[in-house]
Order: structure tokens, then sequence, then C-alpha cells
């Protein structure tokens, strides 16, 4: 029987080294992995607050795009108004960096501040592909409908201006009066409402999901250290 040969110690302490070397490629590997997560968490969460901010934004464009044409009569508001609509519904374009400032800077000419990028999706189409929860979905999706709702009593406010008459001032004001009404602000909060409910919810998702990936990263740091 041929009698196993010794293993040296250099030979021992180099498998151990190897074994050390890769065990620390992996936790690094790990955390590397976990510091990414926390750049992933806080996106989504900044993805989040920009879904609702770009849908109270429409909802207060579509009021001021309104009550400016009720008061001015000025066709170019009615048609930017038509166009927030298309936009929202994805019926028209989306403009380049359109969750910025935009109607703001679009002026009497009709001229864009911005090309528009060429993509068509409506808003709900992508709310759903964004991955909230399902009761926050639900608030953003009952924030639009509201919206919508809205909608009938500013093109019913437009529509009233558009009437032929000699009494064109009265019928002005009893539109005026139809956008600044009591009526009209409740339903301007109805859309809020579940918008504020949605911020509420998705803060505390979205937190707990930063706030759990960077523990993990301070947890898998330690071990590397």
């Amino acid at each position: 029987m041929t009698p196993e040969t010794p293993t040296s110690p250099f030979s021992r302490s180099l498998r151990v080294a190897g074994v050390l070397a890769c065990l620390l490629i992996a936790v690094f590997s790990v955390y590397v992995y976990s510091e990414k997560a926390i750049d992933r968490a806080n996106e989504r969460r900044f993805q989040s607050q920009q879904f609702a901010d770009e849908l109270r934004q429409s909802s207060d464009d579509l009021t001021r795009m309104a009550r400016s044409y009720v008061q001015t009569g000025t066709s170019i508001y009615k048609q930017h108004y038509l166009d927030i609509l298309d936009i929202r519904d994805g019926r028209k374009s989306r403009p380049l960096n359109y969750d910025g400032i935009y109607w703001d800077l679009v002026g009497l000419n009709g001229k864009p501040p911005r090309p528009d990028s060429g993509v068509k999706e409506a808003m709900l189409n992508r709310m759903q592909r964004a991955g909230f929860a399902e009761d926050e979905l639900r608030k953003l999706t009952q924030a639009k409908a509201n919206s919508d709702q809205l909608t009938r009593v500013e093109f019913a406010a437009m529509a009233l201006v558009e009437m032929d008459g000699l009494r064109r001032e009265s019928v002005r004001a009893q539109a005026s009066q139809m956008l600044y009404s009591a009526e009209y602000h409740q339903a301007k909060a109805d859309v809020m409402r579940p918008l504020d409910d949605f911020h509420q919810l998705m803060d505390q998702r979205t937190l707990h999901e930063v706030s759990e990936s960077t523990a993990n990263a301070a947890l898998l740091r330690g071990i590397f250290i």
C-alpha cells in the first residue's frame, strides 16, 4: 500500500486562501448588487411620484385651458385642452420630458417648447406597466376616472360660449360660473383625494423598499469588511 503524501502547510494555506478569495468575491458581488438595489428602489419611488404628479398636473392644465377659453374665446386654449386629453389617452405623441414644465411654456402661437417623442401610450397603460401595488393602481385609476368625469363639465362650459346669440356676455358668465362653482371645486377634490391616498400608500411601500435595501447593503458591507 502506497503511503499518502503529506500535504504541505503551504499547499493547505493556498487552498484556504483560494476558498476565502472565492467567498470574498461572492460576498462583494452580492454587496454590489445590494447597492444597485438601493438605486432601483429609489428610482421606482421617483417614478411612482412622477405618475401621480403628471395626472394631477394634467387635471390642473385642463382646468386652466378650459377657463382661459371660456373667458377669452381664444381658440388656441381649446386646442391645448384637446391636446392634453389626447396625450393622456394615447391618441397623440407625448412630448419629450413631458413630466417637466411644459404647458406653461406654450405661448399663444401654439409653438411647443420641446418636440414630440413619437411615443403614443395612454397613461393608464403606463401606470399598469409600472408595477404598482393593486391598491395603489386602484387609487390612480379612480383619480383618472374622476378627472375624465370632470372634463364633461369643462366641455359643456366651452360648448356654451360657442353658441350663437345676442346674450353672449351673459352666456360667457354662465359658462364661467360652471368652472368656478362649488360643485366644480368638489369634483376637483374628488380627483385629488385618491391621488393623495395613492401618495400615502406609495410612500409607505417605496420607503420600506428603500429602507430594506439599505439595511441589506449595510449588512453585506459589514460582512465584506
